[in-house]
Formats: structure tokens, sequence, C-alpha cells
């Protein structure tokens, strides 16, 4: 360990700024691998980052994987620190950077610590929705297999394309947790109403299930249409509308 991860360590910002003016190695590495920068992301040194950063050489440590085979911006994002996030994205960081180990993005990290705020942020500063692990896994073969209802629709609705395959060959669908994912991917994850309209009333029922009154019933597939009457429909018969609930 040099003088420069011992300040950042003991949170003296004035030190570290002297140290890298006195010629201090940003890239010097401690015994787990890490640079003056991983140790600002760890410890969540603010003021110690903007100092390393303004350092003309420490842009070539943005990349740097630690021997966990980790970048300064997969700490951040394993801790959910979104400013810190932004600062590092704002001095240059791969945004779709992969750790060594399994060769996971930021996006993948934020959706296995299931950080809601950290996977909006990530997809609206721009990182890939579809970017594989070394195994051919998505965020979405992620979020589905953890049973991540909200995340999957959010990776759906930005872009992530729901028929990659992994290297087992499987496509998300097929790695889904529960019904709730899979009848998502496959567009019936909104839910309806139905009404049922017959001489005695209207009677209503979510998600597609038939009302206990009528024996007809409407699937979350349909679409709305006008109910018409022929020669052989009975002024009796119930007819059925379905209408989007959200």
């Amino acid at each position: 360990m040099t003088p420069l991860h011992l300040a950042v360590i003991t949170q003296q910002a004035n030190m570290v700024e002297a140290l890298l003016r006195d010629g201090a190695d940003p890239a010097a590495l401690d015994r787990n691998g890490q640079t003056a920068l991983h140790l600002c992301c760890e410890y969540d040194q603010r003021d110690c980052l903007s100092f390393v950063l303004s350092h003309s050489q420490s842009s070539t440590c943005l990349e740097t994987r630690n021997y966990e085979g980790l970048s300064p911006l997969h700490l951040t994002v394993l801790r959910g620190q979104k400013d810190l996030s932004r600062t590092l994205l704002d001095a240059g960081a791969d945004i779709n950077a992969m750790d060594i180990k399994s060769g996971q993005s930021p996006l993948m990290h934020a959706v296995e610590s299931n950080n809601a705020d950290m996977i909006n942020f990530l997809i609206e500063r721009g990182c890939d929705v579809n970017s594989q692990s070394y195994s051919g896994n998505t965020a979405l073969h992620s979020a589905c297999g953890r049973g991540q209802v909200d995340t999957v629709r959010l990776l759906l609705k930005s872009g992530a394309d729901s028929s990659l395959k992994n290297y087992h060959n499987d496509t998300p669908v097929m790695v889904a947790r529960n019904k709730k994912i899979a009848d998502v991917l496959r567009g019936r994850g909104s839910n309806q109403i139905c009404v049922s309209v017959s001489p005695h009333g209207s009677s209503f029922t979510e998600n597609g299930s038939p009302s206990p009154n009528h024996s007809r019933g409407c699937s979350p597939l349909m679409t709305p249409h006008t109910p018409h009457h022929s020669a052989s429909h009975s002024p009796k018969t119930p007819s059925t509308l379905v209408f989007p609930f959200y």
C-alpha cells in the first residue's frame, strides 16, 4: 500500500491532492490489485475521487480491474453509489465494461443487486441492455431468473431482446422464475378488465378471468371489439368487451 492509498482510506483529501502534485502514481496497486481510484469508490470518498480524476494520468485507471476483476465503475454500481458512478462516467469510464471473472456489465451487476434506481440510471446513460456475459446471459436473463417483474418490464421497454440465447441455448423465457415473468415476456403482462354485458347488467373481472355470473370469459390476448347482432344471435346472450386496465 502506498501513501496515496493510505490517504484515501483515511479520508485525507488534501493529502491526496498534495501527494498527486508531488508525483504519486495513481496507477499503483495495493495488495488487492486496487488503485487509488478503486479505494475512492470503495470508501465513498467523493473529494478524493475528484482529486484523483483531475490528475493527468488517472484516465488510464478508469478501466483498471482489481484482483476480483472489477473496475471502479463496477464497485460504485455494486454499492449503489449513483453520484460516484455519474462522476466516473463523466470522466470517460466505459458504461459497458465487462468484469474479468464473469464478463458481466455494470447493468448486469445492478440487476443482480436488484437496485432499480441504478438500473434506471444506467439505462438513461445509454448502456447496452443486450450485452452478454461470458455465459451468454443478458440482463434480461438475470432479471427473469430472479423473478424481477418490474425490471423485466423496464428492460423490454428499453429494447432488451427476449430472443437472445445464452450458451446453454436458453432464452430469457426459458429461465423465467415464475409464470408471471413468462406472461410479461409473451406480452400478457398487463392487467385487463372484462365487461360482460347482459340483460341482467354488467359484471367485471380482471386479468381476463370470466365473471362468475357468466359462462363466457375473455382472453387477455383478445382485442377490444364492438358487439354486433346477427339473425342467429339471441338478445339474451351476453356480449363481451375487453378494456385495458393499467
